[in-house]
């Protein structure tokens, strides 16, 4: 996507630039003491428990921020993040988020989410009723619609990629069909696709219905599975409130998420009203493992822009032109990482 057609799309929208503001400026002058930020995430589900769980443990306040949670698709996101209108985003890498950085839009990745633990039921799932009385292999995949919440992004594609590599396949010989989570689950369920990707607690529907059969995890092992990206607002206008957000990032993560955190008593009917999901459910999920050290894997750029490249168009700058660590800012991280 190029800079002009991101303007169009944010004249369109009727975006204007907003920016950190005062809590002050928020809420009519109440109070002067916190920095508003708006982070958006794409729904309520587990990925984004650090955020979604700040009106309970209030890690960033106490860090000087009044954090607000937008919900919104991770292409809208994008927009909004890089004309202002959002500070942050959470989401995986993008084909469109790659496509931006090469286009000069000042976007870039500041620290990583949580990890998938080994026991993750959450990623790739086969259709039962589209494989009918057939045994399941991943040869069975070619030419197959697959459907996608994230669409051509994020972890589950490169792990897909990985997985297709075993029987010779690349991500050109499947359909990867961008499609709610919700609708993913029903679809699996009638067999309307192939297979599609089910994260917690939605697994827990397909696990009840027996409708699907794991083939893939949502990322592959000690990749994050989604990662923060600050706009300019936070990268260049006011990095000092950069700063404080990646601490705050950070406190939660030791403070809240250690060890088996979503079973802690004090945590999971908290987090059961945040993601709007019974407790009986959560009971069955492991927790994620969130990093104490902020670092990413080697290559994680070029993994990506590897299993990207095998879709033809997909990305739009050239196959010499890796964008490698430009994606990553490193400066919150190495303050977090040397205390």
């Amino acid at each position: 996507m190029t800079r002009r057609s991101f303007a169009a799309l944010a004249a369109a929208a009727g975006l204007v630039l907003s920016g950190c503001a005062s809590s002050s400026e928020a809420a009519g002058g109440a109070s002067e003491e916190l920095t508003e930020v708006t982070v958006a995430v794409s729904s309520k589900i587990a990925y984004f428990v650090p955020y979604l769980m700040e009106e309970h443990w209030g890690e960033f306040a106490a860090e000087g921020i009044d954090l607000k949670v937008e919900i919104a698709p991770a292409q809208d996101a994008l927009v909004m993040l890089a004309t202002g209108k959002l500070d942050a985003m959470v989401t995986g890498p993008s084909a469109n988020l790659l496509n931006a950085v090469a286009d000069g839009t000042n976007v870039k990745i500041v620290a990583p989410g949580g990890i998938e633990p080994a026991d993750s039921i959450n990623g790739w799932y086969v259709s039962k009723a589209a494989l009918g009385d057939q045994e399941f292999d991943i040869s069975m995949l070619k030419g197959k619609t697959l459907a996608s919440s994230s669409g051509v992004a994020g972890p589950p594609l490169l792990s897909l990629a990985r997985t297709l590599e075993t029987e010779g396949l690349t991500l050109a010989d499947v359909d990867i069909k961008s499609m709610k989570q919700a609708d993913t689950i029903i679809a699996i369920e009638n067999g309307a696709v192939f297979g599609g990707t089910a994260s917690q607690p939605n697994t827990a529907i397909i696990e009840e219905k027996d409708s699907g059969v794991f083939f893939a995890r949502s990322a592959p092992e000690d990749y994050p599975s989604v990662n923060v990206w600050f706009g300019s607002t936070l990268l260049d206008d006011a990095p000092e409130v950069g700063e404080r957000f990646i601490q705050a990032l950070h406190n939660t993560y030791m403070n809240r998420l250690q060890g088996d955190w979503l079973h802690d008593p004090q945590n999971i009917e908290l987090i059961s009203e945040v993601l709007e999901t019974d407790v009986s459910i959560l009971e069955d999920i492991p927790s994620t493992v969130y990093p104490e050290e902020f670092t990413f894997p080697d290559g994680f750029i070029e993994s990506y822009e590897e299993a990207f490249r095998q879709i033809p168009g997909v990305l739009t700058y050239g196959e010499d032109d890796s964008l490698g660590d430009s994606v990553i800012d490193t400066r919150f991280m190495d303050k977090i990482n040397s205390k």
